[in-house]
């Protein structure tokens, strides 16, 4: 008998020491989750969708910026700290997975010292929008054409350029949209809306027709030269060319980039600034609006701001862009991927979607 309680209270030690141990490795990883949320969030994320690993010194790069966001949550201002963060850590990765290391370029930032703001331009993005935005910060007189304004907004050098970059009391934006949206915004307004003189038509028309209409330089005294075909005396377009023409020059274009079209990752220096926010324009909400907002340091009930993403035009969403894309070939869609793809995977945007849009009919 004696023998059978000796065994019975062995098997109940053996069975309270696993208890134990098991309730100490429970408080341990209980304490593990609530001091690193957001980095065991990001690092789950990015084994799902990435094809390659995270290593734990990508996930710290990021610390300051996730601690921030934590700070802005907890003090009741809306924010979606898993998105933002994810956005954030993902442009870290794909910094890392092309070493990449991009050009600071004074011009292409407006900052504010009073409210602590500093924002990257991006021309189709609603830059007039921010670019308003900054100029009321600093009580400039309105104006009609706020690209005239940037130079008044932006640092006094690139030096105090790179000090703001890094400074983490100063409040940095970064404004995307899908690139396809916005090759087609650029193209709607810079190329194919010929009741206006723009730039972007004056210079590239000429270039572009060269490549797809070369008949078009044949001169005679009936048709007259190439300028008298194509242009008015006010430098507008007679004759536009088609989305399909235009994505025919920049697929084989070697000069730099428009500032209308270029790479998001290179304009704005994306893997040199240490950004706080990413605001993506396709699905944006006002509680974003309001947040940063917040940050400027602004009374959003004072303050004007028009809707984003509206346009002349109209607005370029998805609908308009596929239908844009119906006359392309998938080749095409997959070149345009290869050209975007590092600003297609930094922001995770899917370009399946236009794949299935290319040469259907509407």
């Amino acid at each position: 008998m004696s023998l059978q309680m000796q065994f019975v209270k062995c098997i109940l030690c053996v069975i309270l020491y696993i208890a134990v141990c098991f309730f100490l490795l429970k408080i341990k990883h209980s304490s593990y989750l609530i001091q690193y949320p957001v980095s065991l969030f990001l690092v789950k994320y990015n084994q799902t969708k990435q094809e390659y690993s995270v290593s734990q010194s990508n996930i710290k790069s990021i610390n300051l910026e996730i601690e921030l966001l934590e700070h802005d949550e907890m003090k009741g201002e809306s924010i979606n700290l898993q998105e933002s963060a994810t956005i954030l850590q993902q442009i870290s990765n794909v910094c890392m997975k092309y070493n990449l290391r991009t050009p600071l370029i004074k011009r292409h930032f407006l900052y504010n010292s009073e409210h602590k703001s500093m924002y990257c331009w991006i021309r189709k993005i609603a830059s007039t929008s921010f670019t308003k935005l900054f100029a009321d910060m600093k009580n400039r007189p309105p104006t009609r054409n706020y690209y005239k304004e940037v130079d008044s907004l932006t640092v006094r050098s690139l030096k105090e350029l790179q000090l703001l970059s890094n400074n983490t009391k100063i409040f940095k934006l970064l404004v995307v949209r899908h690139p396809f949206q916005r090759l087609v915004s650029s193209y709607r307004d810079r190329i194919a809306d010929n009741s206006k003189y723009t730039a972007q038509a004056w210079i590239y028309t000429e270039k572009i027709f060269r490549l797809t209409r070369p008949e078009l330089f044949h001169s005679n005294i009936t048709t007259g030269n190439f300028q008298q075909k194509v242009f008015t005396s006010d430098k507008r377009l007679k004759i536009v060319p088609t989305f399909e023409e235009f994505l025919v020059w920049l697929l084989q274009s070697s000069e730099k980039d428009d500032v209308h079209w270029t790479q998001y990752y290179s304009h704005c220096a994306v893997c040199n600034i240490r950004y706080n926010y990413v605001l993506k324009l396709d699905d944006y909400t006002y509680r974003q609006i309001n947040y940063i907002f917040s940050k400027f340091g602004l009374d959003k009930n004072k303050v004007y701001f028009t809707t984003l993403g509206e346009t002349q035009g109209g607005h370029t969403n998805f609908d308009t862009t596929c239908k844009y894309f119906a006359n392309l070939t998938q080749d095409t869609v997959l070149k345009l991927h290869e050209k975007y793809k590092i600003d297609l995977e930094m922001y995770n945007y899917n370009v399946n979607y236009y794949m299935n849009c290319a040469n259907k009919k509407f």
